[in-house]
């Protein structure tokens, strides 16, 4: 049997801390390991940043969608925002050898996001980024 938590919000800093308390409730629920907790929180709060910051045309404020499902021991999440499309999958990855001073800005959270994550896709569907990916709870 699936579990699943599906949140609907506006991409501003005030709902962040509300996804986050949502989703450690959820995981709390579900007894995930903490590790597993903690990386999906802080996915969450890596998209949600890039949402906020990034997504909005200047016009309108982004909603955000957030659903988290278990399925036994895999974990499937989306991310969704109706903002300005981009795929982040295509940001080139960080240069990690050169000094910070050399490095260019940005990449990092996508980087992270591939590292903490056994699985990451992005799609264009309907007006909204749907950003998804897998973990299994270890």
């Amino acid at each position: 049997m699936s579990k699943q938590l599906a949140i609907e919000l506006m991409a501003d800093l005030a709902n962040l801390e509300k996804a986050d308390r949502a989703i450690a409730e959820f995981g709390g629920s579900m007894a995930w390991p903490e590790k597993t907790l903690s990386h999906v929180r802080l996915v969450v709060e890596e998209l949600m940043m890039n949402i906020i910051t990034h997504g909005s045309d200047r016009e309108n404020v982004p909603r955000i969608r957030i659903r988290l499902a278990q399925q036994d021991e895999t974990l499937v999440m989306e991310v969704a925002d109706d903002g300005v499309a981009f795929d982040p999958l295509l940001t080139p990855p960080p240069d990690l050898d050169s000094s910070l001073d050399e490095r260019r800005i940005g990449g990092l959270g996508v980087h992270l996001i591939r590292g903490l994550m056994d699985s990451v896709s992005y799609r264009r569907e309907g007006g909204w980024n749907r950003l998804s990916a897998t973990k299994t709870m270890n």
